[in-house]
């Protein structure tokens, strides 16, 4: 619940107030393709150095090295940070060479990039060090500033979120630092000498997280560039918000979300039993311990369909039910109006019940320091989500963009499932080799 609580409390206060961190119920298509460029960008650009951090900061936290935990975060943030500066002049730059959108759209966009970027390293490290429940105390007292900047100082909706992500970035930052300090001074870690491997041997350890992470969230936008690019009507500049479809893709996202959130039990199950497992584990019969393990994996195969298809059924009903406040709320209305946001979400919906599934894979690979098992079908799987994606919403309209997601992910789902069967048939060599 604390895992999908920042994300739900944003819908919550679309749903009351109007508006969030990023969002506003009344952006027309120009505002809405501004923040949707913005926030797309943010996820890519930064999602090699979000498992980056996570793997750094989760293996010296682990070994309860806070010193080099906070020297790590800091070392992926010198780069990271000026990456994502460099890379908003680049963009602004470009758009002067070649006018893809009008200056004015595009400094906006940046501003959102660049805000959104920082929120989200931020709350990486806060994440990776198991202080979650601070993310989203975060994130509801930037909420907080955006309703006081949009109700009571009048700061107009860009002002009002820049300030609200600002806000919620600082927290996060001052608490990341104050939590490290303490932990370091309190086990007096500042006092031994201690260093991070050289760059060489930190590139080789981290470098197929860092595409993983790029691919990852490549792989879940590029439905939405696709579709946002391909109309009919031609879309007024390369890529151009669509509303119905986004609105069937966000439906679907609230059944991600719930069911992301169980991969956290999943995972922390696994890790659980392991060492246990091992204690009582006899080298004469090493198969009975790769069987408990095949039996524990199929299980939460089972568990996780059960709670994907609960999510999918009570996400659509629950959206649903809303239709009775349409003749007294416009945008209920609004939302129901399109057949495309149907279709959509249910497309959507079955593509992120693959994605799930080729992502509880994935945890246990990560788990064992098996990255390179996760990357290279991540980049198989949006290689086929780019050719299929494109060629169906070319060929058949812009909502089957979608289609991309599912068959990306239904290949992603596949090859890590093929993994997964030889990763715990020989489940004994690979926790041993794993570290």
């Amino acid at each position: 619940m604390v895992f999908s609580l920042p994300m739900i409390s944003q819908i919550v206060a679309i749903i009351i107030f109007e508006y969030a961190l990023w969002a506003w119920f009344d952006f027309n298509e120009a505002q809405a393709t501004v923040v949707a460029l913005g926030t797309i960008i943010a996820f890519i650009l930064t999602g090699g150095f979000i498992q980056t951090l996570g793997r750094l900061v989760s293996k010296y936290k682990g070994e309860e090295n806070y010193y080099l935990a906070a020297k790590a975060s800091w070392s992926v943030l010198k780069i990271a940070i000026p990456f994502i500066l460099l890379s908003a002049g680049a963009i602004f730059c470009l758009n002067l060479i070649l006018p893809f959108y009008p200056q004015q759209l595009i400094i906006l966009s940046m501003m959102y990039m660049v805000l959104i970027s920082l929120l989200l390293l931020s709350a990486a490290v806060l994440f990776a060090s198991e202080q979650r429940t601070m993310i989203l105390l975060s994130i509801l007292l930037g909420t907080v500033v955006v309703i006081f900047g949009m109700d009571f100082a009048d700061f107009g909706i860009y002002i009002s979120q820049w300030l609200g992500i600002a806000t919620a970035t600082i927290i996060m930052g001052a608490y990341s630092y104050m939590y490290y300090r303490l932990k370091i001074r309190t086990l007096r870690q500042e006092l031994f000498k201690q260093s991070l491997p050289e760059a060489e041997v930190g590139y080789y350890n981290t470098y197929r997280y860092f595409i993983y992470g790029f691919c990852y969230f490549t792989f879940l936008f590029m439905d939405r560039i696709l579709a946002w690019s391909a109309g009919p009507p031609p879309p007024e500049y390369i890529i151009w918000f669509n509303t119905p479809y986004e609105l069937g893709m966000d439906w679907a996202l609230i059944s991600l979300v719930i069911t992301i959130a169980m991969l956290e039990y999943s995972i922390y199950s696994f890790s659980l039993n392991l060492i246990p497992a091992q204690k009582k584990a006899i080298v004469s019969k090493i198969k009975l311990f790769n069987r408990f393990f095949r039996r524990f994996y199929i299980k939460q195969i089972l568990l996780l369909l059960f709670v994907g298809g609960i999510s999918i059924l009570l996400t659509y009903y629950g959206v649903l039910s809303l239709r009775v406040f349409e003749t007294e709320v416009p945008e209920i209305a609004d939302f129901f109006e399109n057949p495309m946001t149907f279709k959509v979400f249910w497309l959507a919906s079955i593509g992120y019940l693959f994605l799930i599934y080729g992502l509880l894979n994935s945890l246990f690979f990560f788990t064992l320091n098996r990255p390179e098992m996760v990357m290279y079908c991540m980049i198989g799987a949006l290689f086929v989500n780019f050719i299929t994606g494109y060629l169906c919403s070319r060929i058949f309209g812009l909502e089957y963009a979608v289609i991309g997601l599912i068959v990306g992910s239904l290949v992603f789902a596949i090859s890590t499932g093929i993994l997964a069967r030889r990763f715990f048939k020989h489940l004994d060599y690979f926790y041993y080799s794993a570290f």
